[in-house]
């Protein structure tokens, strides 16, 4: 059992993690485009490319994490570097100022993507050694996804405590909050926790090795319920303050609540979807979350306009299923990588976390660089204030409510037919002791 200082310290680095990733997807494009000057097409394709560009990063990074063996650690010195970079990718790309040209935003994200690769993908790699206990595996990853929304709740907080009401000042307060905690919670991270020796051998760069991994059915299967589970919220952060602004007509001090409501449940469920993962196993908690998500997601089209008392209550339900995917799908990973280390003898823990995070990557940007695109092309106007035709409404509705829906039904299904269970994760558990 890993006591809860522990799981803490571990956790630590998903507070700046989990706030700079809601202002990547909620805060930042619509910023960038309507209080920087870029016109929406190009800040789509702006977020589109740095995605693409930096899609082959984060396995990359967990293969050279795999192979590096040094005095304070394989993934240590990764964590440290990932912090610092994170915070100076931070400062350029939430301080910008306006007239950025659109060369100066690519380049700012691509430092700040690079940074948060380091961090995100080092802190899963040491968390992927902390246990291999089946239900254990559910608890960690269950803090570590509970910290981000932590993080994203304490950013939603501040922002408008030191950022006021104007839009520049609070996604700099956004910006100070990831600049001071990445580097500060990756070294209280780093001189807390020991890490584990490598329990297989370490991979090395070879086509057949990696090409035998992308023919994993398991991992494939992983990789497909990542996407499907990462394109859902993406879709519903990318339009969140585009549907409740102008076709529920709230401010932006009332989206802000409701969003805040939304992932202060999503925190306080974090122990209900720990405790089904272990009663009924993993999978079968993911197919509950993408059903009650599909439901209560698509409630949210039945509230009617300014309607505050029953917002409220729809984006707490709403909220329930938040972080159950993203921390349950990761622990199904360690158990498959467990089968993966059994017949190859490789410990490419690091490696598999990378892919997901790089289809996690990818998942948030298709929804930037396509929904952005279509509203343009169905006439509908971002801008505060601006006056859009009830076809622009309804196509707008349309796309932030079906479309996340479609995909959490169809990743309830795809979990129905993972077969690694408690039961056959402790044969493989057993396997590997014995040739150990």
């Amino acid at each position: 059992m890993i006591g809860r200082l522990q799981l803490s310290a571990f956790a630590g680095p998903g507070l700046p993690i989990g706030a700079v990733g809601l202002p990547l997807i909620v805060y930042l494009p619509p910023y960038y485009a309507s209080g920087l000057g870029l016109d929406l097409a190009t800040v789509g394709l702006i977020f589109f490319l740095v995605r693409a560009i930096d899609l082959p990063l984060d396995p990359i990074l967990g293969h050279l994490m795999d192979r590096t063996s040094t005095r304070v650690g394989r993934y240590r010195p990764w964590l440290l570097a990932g912090g610092l970079t994170l915070a100076a990718g931070s400062f350029l790309v939430f301080m910008a100022r306006p007239g950025i040209s659109p060369a100066s935003a690519f380049s700012f994200l691509m430092l700040l993507y690079f940074g948060y690769s380091l961090l995100v993908v080092s802190q899963l790699g040491w968390g992927a050694t902390l246990s291999g206990d089946y239900d254990q595996r559910s608890r960690i990853f269950g803090w570590w996804m509970a910290s981000q929304v932590l993080g994203m709740i304490l950013v939603l907080l501040l922002a408008p405590m030191i950022g006021g009401e104007d839009a520049a000042g609070r996604v700099h307060a956004m910006g100070w909050f990831v600049i001071i905690l990445a580097p500060l919670t990756a070294l209280v991270l780093a001189v807390s926790l020991r890490e584990r020796p490598a329990v297989g051998r370490r991979p090395h760069v070879s086509l057949a090795e990696w090409s035998a991994l992308a023919r994993n059915p398991l991992v494939q299967r992983l990789i497909f319920l990542d996407v499907l589970t990462s394109v859902a919220p993406g879709i519903t952060g990318a339009m969140f303050l585009f549907y409740f602004e102008h076709r529920l007509g709230f401010g932006g001090k009332e989206a802000s609540i409701l969003l805040l409501i939304y992932f202060v449940t999503g925190f306080a469920a974090a122990p209900l979807w720990i405790g089904l993962a272990k009663r009924a196993g993993k999978h079968r908690a993911l197919m509950v979350a993408g059903i009650a998500f599909a439901i209560f997601h698509g409630s949210l089209s039945l509230l009617p306009p300014a309607g505050l008392a029953l917002a409220m209550p729809a984006m707490a339900i709403a909220g329930l299923p938040y972080i159950a995917a993203p921390s349950l799908i990761r622990a199904m990973l360690n158990d498959a990588a467990d089968i993966d280390r059994l017949q190859t003898g490789l410990d490419r823990n690091a490696l598999l976390q990378g892919l997901l995070t790089t289809t996690q990557k990818i998942s948030y940007a298709v929804p930037v660089a396509i929904i952005y695109p279509i509203l343009a092309w169905i006439g509908f106007n971002p801008r505060e204030g601006a006056a859009n035709t009830d076809g622009a409404i309804m196509g707008m509705t349309l796309l932030f409510v079906l479309a996340p829906v479609a995909l959490m039904l169809t990743a309830a299904w795809v979990a129905s037919g993972w077969p690694l269970d408690a039961d056959a994760h402790a044969e493989v558990r057993e396997a590997l002791a014995a040739r150990a």
